[in-house]
């Protein structure tokens, strides 16, 4: 993952923006070095020509300083952006597949830490990973090359800071990270589940073992920030005492005519100037380490590539399906069904009985406790999935469409408007199918979303549609249309249709009815 950022850079690029970000280096040490010659030839009271030289430097190096700090700033966020507009679009479409791929078990808390922070990590690591260190290597070179005659081999003591600088290296991060993944998910999936916990009285212990993750993540940042402290000190001691060294080694060069008062200043606010650089070393090395663990979670994402199964199998198995909550006992054990292609299957049941963890379970964003479930694919996504709960974008209907079906067409998309008894809907909308649903499509009531749902769903050529709950919050008759409608269109197009529901009103129409416990 790491390496693509170097594939958006050409050679002439990464050139252009170390050039850049050493001129920046180079003018903030040269601005204070101006300074330091000019107010100490100043203390000397020369003419005011033999100062022009000095002022014009100072001037010179302050606005340059200004324009390479721009360049760079702009540049790396430029090449940032587009980095990580890639590894955004990269990570929906596998979000995306994985939303209808079972044998792809990835649960959602890791996605979701992927979408918001392991992108976001990478995203800042041109800039705060990998160019101070960079930039801080060539300046250093070139310290020394011009202090080597004043210094001589004492000048060693510059690149030895710098070594000790990456200290950081040595002390891994992975435990912190491990720690911090393990609460939002468990945090994520305790947030989706907290209906079924409630409904099986199993929100106390749930609570418990949330609070436990949370006080060992505490626990470990407070461990890694007390560790970073401390490294940071030393360092801070030892920059101290490299200083002084240096202060002293260039006062014996002023002894020896080595070296005038006015040149000690200078190089004495050079050296201030650079040391003043290092302490954002150990930082950009911890960002570097904090890149390259979310570089590796990235990269171990599935990539939802499909295998060829047998034609003559079932579409759907499910073989002794179990699930549970941690600590918690079965929301229900032992589910053995099967579909073939063209069956329907209507699965009932009361509330909490868990239907919409089975939906989970279907659509492998949620791994079972045992058993499994097992598709017999051919060259496209099984399922077609939207449980209850999910998201809506906020922007449109048409946007929401278009977000999950990039290539649908505008016929496909009225069709199953109509199928999903939302023409009526539509009219009334100021801007038609264009009017915005906004945050979560909370414009919409219940039903209309639900009936929404089914439309996005519809349209998808899956071998297999499941629809949680499609007629919840619906009037009988419109209830009765919407489901007619969905058996007709699969029968048309060959599809297998699982309606998950605790109220069903057309059973006679599904070949398999399944009665959850």
């Amino acid at each position: 993952m790491l390496r693509e950022i170097f594939t958006i850079l050409r050679p002439f690029e990464i050139c252009l923006l170390l050039t850049l970000s050493l001129g920046a280096l180079l003018t903030n040490l040269g601005l204070l070095g101006a300074a330091a010659w000019l107010i100490s030839s100043a203390a000397l009271m020369p003419p005011l020509y033999a100062l022009s030289f000095g002022i014009t430097a100072v001037r010179a190096l302050g606005i340059g300083r200004a324009i390479l700090r721009y360049g760079e700033r702009y540049f790396t966020h430029a090449k940032a952006f587009a980095l990580v507009e890639n590894l955004r679009l990269r990570l929906y479409d596998t979000a995306s597949q994985l939303a209808n791929m079972p044998q792809n078990r990835t649960k959602q808390g890791t996605m979701l830490n992927a979408l918001l922070t392991n992108g976001e990590i990478v995203q800042d690591f041109l800039l705060r990973g990998l160019l101070p260190p960079a930039v801080l290597l060539l300046g250093l070179a070139l310290l020394m090359f011009c202090l080597y005659p004043l210094l001589k081999f004492y000048v060693l003591l510059l690149p030895l800071l710098y070594v000790l600088h990456l200290l950081p290296l040595w002390f891994p991060m992975s435990k912190k990270s491990r720690q911090s993944q393990a609460y939002r998910n468990q945090l994520l999936d305790f947030a989706q589940s907290s209906h079924e916990l409630l409904m099986t009285s199993s929100l106390p212990l749930a609570c418990n073992e949330l609070d436990r993750s949370a006080l060992n993540w505490q626990r470990e940042l407070l461990h890694s920030q007390k560790q970073q402290d401390q490294i940071d000190l030393c360092l801070g001691i030892v920059r101290l005492l490299i200083f002084v060294s240096l202060f002293a080694l260039l006062i014996d060069d002023v002894r020896q005519d080595m070296l005038d008062g006015i040149g000690l200043s200078l190089w004495l606010l050079v050296l201030l100037a650079f040391f003043n650089e290092l302490p954002q070393l150990p930082h950009a090395i911890r960002h570097f380490q904090e890149a390259r663990l979310a570089a590796q979670a990235l990269q171990s994402s599935p990539t939802g590539k499909e295998t060829m199964a047998d034609n003559d199998a079932p579409l759907l198995t499910v073989k002794n399906l179990s699930f549970h909550y941690p600590h918690d006992t079965d929301i229900f054990q032992q589910l053995n069904f099967a579909l073939a292609p063209g069956q329907h299957l209507a699965i009932i049941g009361d509330s909490g009985s868990g239907k919409t963890t089975l939906a989970y379970l279907l659509a492998g964003l949620w791994q079972p406790t045992a058993g499994s479930v097992s598709y017999c694919q051919a060259n496209s996504a099984p399922i077609c999935a939207i449980p209850q709960g999910s998201y809506l974008f906020s922007q449109s209907i048409r946007e929401n469409f278009l977000r999950l079906h990039p290539d649908i067409s505008e016929n496909d998309m009225s069709t199953a408007l109509q199928a999903a008894q939302l023409t009526n809907l539509i009219k009334k909308l100021p801007q038609g199918i264009d009017t915005p649903l906004g945050d979560n499509a909370c414009f919409l009531s219940g039903g209309e979303r639900n009936r929404l749902i089914t439309a996005l769903i519809l349209v998808s050529s899956a071998p297999i549609l499941l629809f949680d709950e499609p007629t919840a919050g619906l009037e009988l008759s419109t209830a009765e249309k919407v489901l007619d409608n969905i058996i007709d269109r699969s029968n048309l197009t060959g599809q297998t249709v699982i309606v998950i529901t605790h109220d069903l009103p057309q059973l006679h129409r599904f070949s398999q009815i399944m009665k959850m416990p």
